[in-house]
């Protein structure tokens, strides 16, 4: 039980050599007895609680009515590839909820990342959890061609029961990609974030200059390229800060020689910056709903086509009336990433027949990425040294049991 509790909470089993704690624990814990050394918890205990829990895991798979496997893959602080595996179990209690039940059923590490090596990797998997392959109703994955590959060469002659899915967040970043390459001088004005980062007493300065104009006190937000959203989000906290930029960094110009400090008040007096700005505050807010509401772990399967031609002609309706040829370009390219997208037989990389289904079959693989998120938090940076075999434990419990 206390090894189970430990992974549950993601607290390292070395903890447990701590003399005071271990003391603590024993004179206070009813039957605990003597604590082994945390080496012994990993070398007996931890594979009992695998064993118990992957028996757990095998037995919902054989009572639900079916499963869909959400797969992704990563690379890690050690520069590895990773492959999770995950399950979705389609139950009744669930689909009346309209929730998804996500196992994460394999963390794996592979040598290299192809179509074979990520096919065998899903078979030993339910080999493993023996699951017929006539049980599995989707395999889920992102766009990038090797997943296609196993989709359509390994997958498709063995998962005959089985569709294969691509993720709909996915897609919606890939639009909202085509706004960040369409609108460069916005793009250029995350150069505002250099500002910052390099300094902390700039932070600070900002945060002060802000409570001054009785503003909210907070620094601009970081767009990553790889996290949907966050790229709008910075577009739009922007424009409602571009007065509080110039008149911050025309003070700053007195302390600092850094060039980003010139752009930064340059970029903010072009008429150019401002015009895209006001376009991405009419436009975006539309696009960032819908990725947002695909981003959320629960069954929409029956709605995504809807959804996304009510997307297709918000988007020509909005291109009809915009004024702005840039908002009219990527309005209409965005029109065309979804319309290739929903083409049945396309030659694209994406495949979304979940429609035809009412089932608890996942139509994004964000929970996938979610347990990357998750696999971060139990790599700590002073806990390189753990075991492949002994990380991929210690993944699973953490994850299915928080």
């Amino acid at each position: 039980k206390l090894t189970e509790a430990f992974c549950a909470a993601n607290v390292p089993l070395k903890t447990l050599d701590n003399v005071n704690l271990k003391e603590y624990l024993e004179c206070n814990l009813k039957n605990v007895g003597i604590i082994p050394s945390s080496s012994h918890l990993w070398q007996f205990y931890l594979p009992r609680v695998f064993k118990n829990h992957v028996t757990e895991m095998k037995e919902k798979l054989k009572t639900c009515n079916g499963i869909s496997i959400v797969t992704d893959e990563t690379t890690d602080a050690e520069d590895r590839y990773v492959l999770n595996k995950l399950g979705v179990l389609s139950e009744l209690k669930c689909e009346r909820e309209l929730k998804l039940n996500v196992l994460l059923l394999d963390c794996v590490v592979l040598d290299s990342v192809n179509f074979k090596t990520v096919s065998q990797a899903i078979w030993e998997t339910l080999d493993k959890f023996e699951v017929h392959f006539d049980r599995i109703t989707a395999v889920v994955s992102d766009n990038v061609t090797y997943m296609k590959k196993a989709g359509e060469w390994s997958m498709k002659p063995l998962f005959l029961n089985a569709v294969h899915v691509t993720c709909v967040a996915h897609l919606l970043n890939l639009v909202g990609d085509v706004w960040r390459k369409k609108f460069v001088k916005v793009n250029v004005l995350v150069v505002v974030k250099r500002a910052f980062i390099a300094c902390p007493a700039c932070k600070a300065r900002f945060r002060m200059h802000l409570e001054e104009k009785g503003r909210s006190p907070c620094i601009p937000p970081i767009p990553v390229i790889t996290c949907w959203n966050t790229w709008f989000n910075a577009a739009l906290f922007h424009l409602a800060h571009v007065e509080d930029y110039i008149s911050f960094f025309k003070e700053e110009k007195d302390r600092s020689s850094s060039l980003c400090v010139a752009d930064v008040i340059k970029l903010c007096q072009l008429s150019e910056v401002l015009e895209e700005l006001n376009i991405l505050q009419k436009y975006a807010p539309a696009i960032m709903h819908i990725l947002t509401k695909y981003e959320e772990s629960v069954i929409c399967s029956h709605i995504v086509s809807n959804d996304m031609r009510d997307l297709i002609m918000w988007a020509k309706s909005s291109a009809d009336e915009c004024e702005y040829a840039m908002g009219r370009e990527a309005l209409l390219n965005s029109v065309e990433k979804i319309e290739t997208y929903m083409q049945c037989n396309s030659n694209a990389r994406f495949c979304q027949p979940a429609a035809a289904f009412c089932h608890a079959l996942p139509v994004n693989s964000v929970d996938a990425e979610r347990s990357f998120s998750a696999y971060k938090n139990v790599l700590w940076d002073d806990w390189r040294s753990i075991k492949t075999s002994n990380l991929s434990m210690y993944n699973v419990l953490c994850q299915n049991k928080l």
